[in-house]
């Protein structure tokens, strides 16, 4: 599509291969039948494991999903998504406090329900996540972040036998890909990049012309064609089911009680 490519043209002023790589990124959704390489699996958790991690905490865990059932009732949890089910590779990104009770002594054990640590172990995981993305993908690999799995998180932590203190955040479906879809324009620079302060002047304007542009992308796509702006599509995804269960299943296992 010329207005995505032009759109892309315009971010990038700087190029290599990672570059390239990252400024092109596009969810993947439909994958070959084809099976990755045990090696190459064990690259990309080794990559996982490299990503920032608050005083190295490495506050995450990644389970492995093998089990053709196990994946076919994920991909119900999540809301029906298909990829789950047929993707070669599923990866289960978790945040974990329970091995840091476990092994390390600390003067207040009910440390590891407050919310700062909460935040740690989220933010710990979510770049592990996506640090396995970026190996992957540079891999020649394709693959989509889901996060469906928290309809319903205690079914997936009974699933996995989690302990307390480990919570199922989100799922990394990998595989090589068999489709090309459509690279999505995002929102422009100024809105999201700030200097020295909260500077909102240009935002309104910015985003009406955002949302114009977004309306083109939709409506010409190749799959899944509609006429919506980004600010439509967005209170969309916000009327949706607010999982307001999360906070009270994340509680019962330990997390968030101070």
């Amino acid at each position: 599509m010329k207005l995505c490519k032009n759109f892309a043209k315009e971010l990038i002023t700087i190029s290599n291969t990672t570059i390239e790589l990252l400024k092109n990124h596009v969810s993947i959704r439909k994958f070959k039948d084809k099976d990755i390489d045990k090696n190459m699996i064990d690259t990309i958790i080794e990559c996982a494991q490299m990503a920032p991690t608050s005083n190295n905490l490495q506050t995450y865990t990644i389970i492995e999903v093998r089990d053709k059932k196990k994946k076919e009732d994920l991909s119900k949890i999540a809301g029906n998504q298909p990829w789950v089910a047929e993707a070669p590779v599923v990866l289960l990104f978790c945040a974990d406090l329970h091995r840091s009770k476990k092994y390390i002594q600390v003067d207040d054990p009910g440390i590891f329900s407050n919310a700062e640590l909460y935040t740690v172990a989220v933010m710990d995981t979510a770049l592990a996540t996506q640090k396995a993305l970026i190996a992957a993908q540079s891999l020649g690999l394709g693959g989509v972040i889901v996060g469906g799995i928290r309809n319903d998180m205690k079914a997936v932590h009974d699933m996995f036998k989690l302990p307390n203190l480990v919570a199922p955040l989100f799922l990394l479906c990998l595989g090589y890909p068999d489709q090309s879809p459509e690279l999505k324009p995002r929102l422009p620079k100024d809105i999201i990049h700030k200097i020295d302060y909260y500077d909102e002047h240009k935002d309104s304007k910015l985003i009406e012309e955002y949302d114009e542009i977004m309306k083109e992308y939709y409506s010409k796509r190749s799959s899944n064609q509609v006429r919506e702006s980004w600010t439509t599509s967005c209170e969309k995804a916000f009327s949706k089911s607010s999982r307001n269960s999360t906070g009270i299943f994340l509680r019962s296992i330990g997390f968030l009680n101070r």
